[in-house]
């Protein structure tokens, strides 16, 4: 497994997320402003916050420039307001299987909404679900 984390981030909540993934993952997570191509076999896991009921703009437009892959895994997370519900997730796993990405498994954590209900998100325990999350990935 070569995991390669990226994300994007309005708040900082996502980066959060995605920097608890990484760790199990002994990875890096990769601000998705930061990043030019995927790694040749990387496992892709792919993150972004909600705003206006869909994913970030960057980290669409990352993943619309990808090029198709044959059989290329990937996982998907997100912070959302709501944080029970898949949003962002659903439209990334749309755009990944499109490119030719099997999508093994999705997570979704509560964030900070509008910078104050539900400010302190993530907590600890969000951060440890992040993490096991991550070692289901490796199996």
């Amino acid at each position: 497994m070569n995991p390669f984390v990226i994300y994007y981030t309005k708040t900082g909540n996502t980066k959060k997320i995605a920097e608890a993934i990484a760790k199990p993952l002994d990875t890096k997570a990769h601000n998705v402003k930061g990043v030019k191509e995927v790694p040749k076999g990387a496992f892709l896991v792919v993150g972004s916050g909600v705003y206006g009921g869909k994913a970030g703009n960057g980290i669409i437009k990352f993943l619309e420039d990808i090029p198709e892959v044959e059989s290329g895994k990937a996982a998907v997370f997100e912070t959302s307001g709501d944080g029970r519900k898949m949003v962002a997730g659903e439209q990334m796993k749309w755009i990944l299987k499109k490119k030719g990405y099997i999508v093994r498994d999705s997570f979704v954590c509560p964030g900070t909404m509008f910078k104050i209900i539900r400010r302190g998100y993530p907590k600890p325990e969000h951060l440890e679900q992040a993490m096991k999350f991550a070692e289901g990935l490796k199996k």
